[in-house]
């Protein structure tokens, strides 16, 4: 008998990081992130794991750039978060409307 597996991905802010040492490090607000696809070749190949993502995040709270800080060493995962990463969306920002680097981390688990 084959089980039907339920494939997920959790978007979780860890930690906002600021732009200048000197600033406290909370300095943006928490973001809401679409839950990236888990498509049928990753189901298939039973892929899971987490990714840690740097994304810099600015003025509008939108996410300019975005970098694996620590991979779930599967690449086809790390992709799909980085991707997903861009629809994340932040609240408002630091007073300056500096940019500023936080951290998103997706956990890939199948049920």
């Amino acid at each position: 008998m084959i089980g039907k597996h339920h494939a997920i991905a959790i978007a979780s802010i860890l930690v906002a990081i600021n732009a200048h040492a000197a600033e406290p490090a909370a300095r943006l607000k928490p973001a809401t992130c679409s839950t990236p696809s888990y498509t049928a070749d990753l189901k298939d190949d039973y892929l899971e794991g987490t990714v840690r993502l740097a994304v810099l995040v600015d003025a509008d709270g939108s996410v300019k750039q975005a970098r694996v800080v620590e991979s779930s060493g599967h690449r086809a995962l790390d992709r799909a978060s980085l991707r997903a990463s861009y629809t994340c969306k932040f609240g408002s920002p630091a007073k300056d409307g500096a940019p500023g680097w936080s951290t998103v981390q997706y956990k890939w688990i199948m049920d």
